[in-house]
């Protein structure tokens, strides 16, 4: 998720492409209902990672304390490929 525009994730994701899909969500509906809140003193959105399978669960979960406290892309790949996210087992890339 990402709480901007459609138009503002369409142009990081052109220049920051990832191996999988984005929600942008400028009124953050979605941060709420996942409760990944916005506080003050983490200068704003809280960041927040989940991983949803096909069928809607929820399969890895992360809220971050901070702005900088995000899995890495490793990470992701890791929990991704281990749930088999991506047909072949890979990372979804090339």
């Amino acid at each position: 998720m990402a709480p901007t525009t459609v138009q503002a994730a369409e142009a990081y994701f052109r220049n920051e492409p990832a191996p999988y899909g984005c929600v942008a969500d400028p009124e953050r509906e979605v941060f709420e209902q996942y409760g990944v809140a916005r506080r003050p003193l983490s200068l704003g959105q809280r960041p927040g990672l989940f991983i949803i399978d096909r069928n809607g669960v929820v399969r890895f979960a992360h809220v971050g304390r901070q702005q900088w406290n995000i899995p890495s892309m490793d990470q992701v790949m890791e929990v991704c490929r281990a749930l088999r996210c991506c047909p072949d087992g890979s990372s979804g890339q090339g």
